[in-house]
Order: structure tokens, then sequence, then C-alpha cells
């Protein structure tokens, strides 16, 4: 979800939320970045100015939703399997050389060379 593609009034919510005593209800959206910049800024502004406390349930729900994702659907910075693409070269046209396969590349079918 982009800044654009949020509800206005969004901000003033969170605000509200934070007003209300509603700051620990924020972390999982926090940690997860859905509530905009703007809303970030509201919950960093306040969390400067709450107790030390606070700051330390938010911050051990935020490091705790961000694990539980990591854990549940893993790092999406992942590396491909070296082989990924010679396997699927090998696939798509078994005449492309690859490192382990010296066989010679055909442009054209064989009965075109006729």
């Amino acid at each position: 979800m982009t800044e654009a593609d949020r509800p206005e009034g969004l901000s003033e919510d969170i605000i509200q939320d934070l007003a209300c005593g509603r700051l620990l209800d924020l972390a999982e959206l926090y940690a997860v970045g859905t509530l905009g910049t703007q809303g970030e800024s509201a919950v960093d502004q306040f969390l400067r100015s709450a107790r030390a406390s606070l700051r330390g349930q938010f911050s051990l729900r935020v490091l705790q939703t961000r694990e539980a994702l990591t854990l549940a659907y893993g790092s999406l910075d992942a590396e491909p399997p070296p082989d990924l693409l010679r396997e699927i070269l090998a696939k798509l046209h078994p005449q492309i050389p690859t490192p382990d396969n010296t066989r010679a590349v055909s442009s054209q079918p064989d009965d075109a060379n006729t």
C-alpha cells in the first residue's frame, strides 16, 4: 500500500489512537510498515515522550511481530539456487550449451539445414 492508497484521515486516526492510549495496538501495523510516513512519524514522536516501560513494550511487540513474520515466511532476500538458470535454460531449449553440457547450439531446426 502506497501513501496515495491510504484513506484520508488515517494519520488523524493514528493520532487519535495514540491520544486514547492505544499505542500497543499499533505495534503490529508499525512493524510491517502499514502506517505510512505520517503515521510512523506520529508514533515515533509519541514514543519520544512515552514512559520507558511503554517504549519497551512497544519495541518488544514490534520485534516479536517481525521475528514471527520472518519465521513464517522466511527472508524475501534469499538468493536463488546457483543452478537455477542452467536448469531453466536446459528445459526451455535442450540444445543451449550449459557449463556441463557441450552440445552444439543450433539456431535452425535440423531439417532446415538440408
